[in-house]
């Protein structure tokens, strides 16, 4: 029997009133579809829960609200914006997914329940050659009077477009109840060849490890190619600028300074930063990350982080600042434990390559790989040491994570994506990295390191390393790739300690790396968490950081 729903068409008033709130579920295309309806490029990608922000565009006279995806079942602060938000506005464009209809209809319908709207479905490219579901369709634009408009949301064709135009033009109120659905709707993915029983975990984490070791590896490769010719550039540039007033000189020209840390900046960390962002983007147009997170998320939970939250870890290793940004998204009982994970586990494009620089300038490059390990053995050691239980029963909450299409790659987007990563890095990065070299390069003229050096230096004793090895561990914590400052001589390129063993030469750049956040994550932990958490997290890592490498140097040593 045919459901019989009651609707009322709406028409606004006035063009002024037509602002139009997109909503949707995490992974419905919103994002790929508002850059198909007006023809520009969002700041947000397709990675689940990776829109933060509301963002406005118009088009054919129409204002659309873009918001992040909405979790029903999870309070993360950007899903409690959008129902604010939603709380206020009287237009609604509804998405959800063709593949899972049912589940989206009744999850955002009491949601959008009143107001006036129409419902865009997408991947319908998945469902359009089943005559049951085409069939189905029509019957629900005639019981709701509804405007239902079918798209594949990566490539919305010119008749969609004007159909969406028409649409939008006459809205109808949505129904108190969503519609009864007699077909099957769902789809199901097809399992991938990392998804299979037994070796699928440790698969999935090889696929999603593997972007930040070849961006590594490769990014090393070119800096130590260019790195002459760029060196002899910056030699003759301090000799033209060298006689400077002291202060200038070591802010400008010192071991700490601009000039000096540039040749780092330009062949370590900005290579790295264009690999790896390149790989995560076709990583998320062709939804891969997301079937790892989902593959990767009950052997998660123990540690109190669900995969979604993984995503955000791995993501740590392009840039601390904005993984911990987009911790917005997790849930409010998990995202502290995501936090202190990037903090403590994700070596970032200036922690990785300057431990690399370390390992071949002491001609010991096979340190690399035992280097991983010890940083992801110690960061699962310490999320288990840290995480409450409520923390680890918050990650196991259900609808999480979807599992996803697996697609091929669009390169428009991915090029997007990886140009969005790189704008970000030469508009927040660079600016603060030039502003830690001066800051740095100040303090060294003041003599502050000498005298922070000659106060911790004594305590290495405690973790079985030489006393020299303190200024690697305080330039660690000012910023990553100090740790290559301090052990790394630049006018020889070996290292500045001599005599340190294996585990020794191990423990000094973990240590470095793991003692404490830089100064930009840190603040941007802040911002983010307030001061207490990031004291508190701080200490906490600090702590832990002391005890990985005392029972690493005393252990192995």
């Amino acid at each position: 029997m045919t459901q019989r729903i009651e609707v009322e068409t709406y028409y606004p008033e006035s063009k002024k009133q037509r602002n139009w709130l997109l909503i949707g579920k995490e992974s419905v295309g919103k994002t790929a579809f508002i850059e198909g309806l007006v023809g520009s490029k969002s700041s947000s990608s397709n990675l689940q829960g990776s829109s933060l922000f509301c963002q406005d565009y118009h088009w054919r006279g129409q204002s659309i609200t873009d918001t992040p995806g909405i979790q029903t079942r999870m309070d993360s602060i950007v899903t409690s914006q959008v129902l604010q938000k939603l709380h206020t506005s009287k237009q609604v464009i509804l998405m959800v997914k063709s593949t899972d209809l049912l589940n989206d209809l009744n999850d955002l319908w009491p949601l959008i329940q009143g107001r006036a709207g129409i419902v865009v479905v997408t991947y319908w490219d998945k469902v359009k050659h089943r005559p049951d579901v085409c069939k189905e369709l029509e019957v629900l634009k005639a019981m709701t009077r509804l405007q239902w408009v079918t798209v594949d949301n990566r490539y919305i064709t010119t008749e969609q477009l004007s159909e969406i135009g028409v649409a939008l033009k006459k809205p109808a109120l949505f129904p108190n109840q969503p519609p009864n659905l007699t077909a099957n709707w769902l789809v199901i993915p097809k399992q991938a060849f990392f998804e299979l029983p037994l070796i699928g975990p440790l698969l999935s984490l090889m696929l999603l490890i593997l972007p930040a070791l070849f961006s590594v590896m490769n990014a090393n490769a070119f800096a130590d190619w260019l790195y002459p010719s760029v060196e002899r550039s910056v030699h003759n540039l301090k000799a033209s600028i060298g006689h400077l007033p002291d202060v200038l000189h070591q802010m400008l020209l010192g071991d700490y300074g601009v000039v000096s840390m540039f040749p780092f900046l330009i062949l370590y960390a900005l290579p790295t930063v264009i690999i790896f962002s390149a790989i995560i983007a076709l990583y998320k147009t062709t939804g891969l990350i997301d079937r790892l997170s989902f593959n990767l998320d009950p052997y998660m939970h123990k540690l109190g982080l669900s995969g979604r939250d993984l995503v955000r870890v791995i993501m740590g290793f392009g840039c601390n600042v904005p993984a911990i940004i987009q911790t917005r998204n997790c849930s409010c009982c998990t995202r502290g434990s995501c936090v202190s994970a990037i903090s403590f586990g994700s070596a970032c494009s200036y922690q990785l390559p300057a431990t690399m620089a370390v390992f071949s300038a002491a001609g010991k490059p096979y340190l690399a790989l035992p280097y991983l390990c010890v940083l992801m053995v110690t960061t699962c050691i310490y999320l288990l040491l840290t995480t409450s239980n409520s923390q680890r029963r918050a990650a196991m909450s259900p609808n999480l994570l979807n599992r996803g299409f697996l697609q091929p790659p669009n390169i428009r987007f991915a090029l997007a994506d990886m140009l969005g990563v790189i704008k970000e890095f030469f508009t927040t990065a660079f600016p603060l990295f030039i502003g830690i070299c001066l800051v740095a390069g100040f303090l060294s003229w003041l003599g502050f390191f000498d005298f922070l050096t000659a106060v911790i230096a004594p305590l290495m004793a405690l973790v079985n390393l030489p006393e020299e090895a303190a200024i690697a561990v305080i330039l660690g914590a000012i910023r990553k790739d100090g740790l290559a400052i301090g052990l790394i001589d630049s006018a020889s390129q070996t290292l500045k300690v001599v005599g340190m063993s294996d585990v020794q030469l191990l423990s000094a750049v973990y240590l470095a790396g793991v003692m404490l956040p830089c100064i930009v994550s840190l603040l941007t932990i802040v911002r983010e968490m307030r001061w207490h958490f990031a004291a508190k997290m701080a200490l906490r890592q600090m702590t832990c950081a002391i005890g990985f490498t005392a029972i690493i140097s005393w252990g192995l040593g």
